[in-house]
């Protein structure tokens, strides 16, 4: 599989493959004020490792973002922007505030530049630690303390 000229087909597989946490998110997070921070992630029957993302505005902490990509080309496989402004696309269509981002080859265009709307499963977007929660069971990746199960 070429992770830089990934089909439709290969991303939503990838997207669905079990993936774990390599070590625990940190948890030593305020409640209030900026998180940046990464985390290794590993799918370990596709071979690919990943970084699990996730960042909140400092001032405003309904404002986030959660990503997964790749670490050997750091493209996005998936992104989730929560209260970060409306998404125009190539096309000229307009997402809402809270969109996705799945990886998508582009010819001459970044593999992330197409926003859609969040899908059902992600709904709770009160707080960066419910919608990870969320984002989390949507990308099938466990974290560290599931993975040694």
């Amino acid at each position: 599989m070429d992770i830089t000229k990934l089909t439709d087909t290969e991303v939503s597989q990838l997207i669905n493959s079990v993936k774990k946490c390599e070590r625990q998110i940190p948890g030593e997070t305020p409640f209030i004020g900026k998180i940046k921070d990464d985390t290794p992630v590993v799918d370990f029957e596709n071979h690919i490792k990943y970084l699990l993302h996730r960042y909140r505005h400092p001032l405003d902490s309904s404002r986030f973002s959660l990503h997964i990509r790749f670490t050997d080309t750091n493209d996005m496989l998936i992104r989730v922007d929560i209260h970060n402004g409306t998404h125009k696309n190539p096309d000229g269509t307009v997402v809402g505030q809270n969109h996705m981002h799945i990886y998508h080859s582009y010819e001459g265009l970044r593999k992330d530049v197409v926003a859609i709307p969040l899908p059902d499963e992600i709904h709770d977007i009160t707080t960066l630690f419910i919608a990870l929660d969320e984002f989390l069971n949507y990308t099938n990746t466990k974290l560290y303390n599931e993975a040694s199960n």
